[in-house]
């Protein structure tokens, strides 16, 4: 009978620093580290700054600017697309639009920018599901960055709420504290079993293809339901675009990057990624554009921010430059 008392009290006294714990945890230490969890989408406010519109995209011009008659093309991506660290008419969108209206000063060009902080495929084909349409595009460009291997898995982990997930609205800071001392321990093994994906953000270039694979399927999945709801439903053309990180074709680039330790610069796996792309690309219905060559082949230095992963001013450029040229190659502005 002693036991059973004992044992109820440690489970009430268990309870009662459970709850102290995300009580404090929830309203004070981690209030703003919960985002993703409250908000998976996590998208921005719309008219929150002179360059968000109503639609919450970084963008100066409402969806009504887009006309049916015009080349509408909406670009998806993360913080490379949004923009990080640099102004506005220096995003790749905004650049893309200038270069295809000088070249084109008769016809009215748009480009969407559908892109924000920390976004994934997955997350692009909500947002292009719920506001697309307005935008009439006539082209659909998808980049993909190596951050967006993991971001996927998590996102829809986080969607659909299964196994420790299920208990992620009543214990967050509790489930958010036992990945992140599992992660810090380096228990990989346990946190793929828990959690659903490898501890490090960077997998993909950690090790031979082989011994990643099985984890592509679900950014694939995202890749080719954005591709088909681009065709079946918004009657456009989809191109998918493989963006490389500075780590990928340098040892030169941003020498003070803050994320610089989660990764081998120029390792033996930092291209696996885009080998998996080009064993699929005669297996899809739609172009997969690798530009790492674009990058590797350039002369122009920096390319990144001295203190940060994101291209400069230059680095857009070249990117901007190389989905043009294929976009004038293959006649999508036509």
């Amino acid at each position: 009978m002693k036991r059973i008392k004992d044992f109820i009290l440690f489970l009430t006294v268990l309870a009662v620093l459970l709850s102290l714990f995300e009580l404090i945890g929830q309203n004070f230490l981690f209030k703003d580290k919960l985002y993703f969890v409250n908000d998976i989408d996590h998208r921005m406010i719309p008219n929150s700054r002179e360059d968000i519109n109503s639609d919450g995209i970084r963008s100066k011009v409402e969806a009504s600017n887009f006309s049916e008659d015009a080349l509408n093309i909406i670009i998806l991506g993360d913080s490379f697309i949004y923009g990080e660290s640099v102004v506005y008419n220096k995003t790749i969108p905004q650049m893309l639009e200038a270069k295809v209206r000088a070249n084109q000063p008769e016809r009215q060009i748009n480009v969407a920018n559908f892109g924000w902080v920390s976004s994934s495929p997955l997350l692009s084909l909500r947002l292009l599901k719920d506001i697309g349409k307005k935008y009439n595009p006539k082209i659909v460009i998808l980049t993909i960055d190596m951050t967006d291997f993991q971001d996927d898995i998590k996102y829809l982990h986080l969607l659909e709420r299964k196994g420790i997930y299920s208990a992620l609205d009543l214990i967050p800071i509790t489930i958010l504290t036992i990945r992140k001392t599992i992660s810090a321990i380096g228990f990989e093994c346990l946190h793929e079993a828990v959690f659903g994906f490898p501890i490090r953000r960077f997998f993909v270039t950690d090790k031979p293809l082989s011994e990643t694979k099985s984890y592509f399927v679900y950014i694939q999945n995202s890749i080719d339901k954005i591709y088909y709801f681009s065709k079946n439903e918004l009657g456009a053309k989809f191109i998918l675009f493989v963006f490389p990180r500075g780590y990928q074709y340098s040892d030169k680039e941003s020498p003070n990057n803050w994320e610089k330790s989660e990764y081998q610069v120029l390792g033996p796996f930092a291209h696996e990624p885009f080998k998996y792309f080009e064993q699929i690309k005669f297996k899809v219905s739609y172009p997969i554009i690798s530009l790492l060559p674009n990058f590797q082949n350039s002369n122009v230095f920096p390319t990144v921010l001295d203190d940060d992963p994101h291209w400069n001013e230059a680095g857009n450029k070249i990117a901007v430059d190389a989905i043009y040229q294929y976009c004038y190659d293959n006649g999508y502005f036509d």
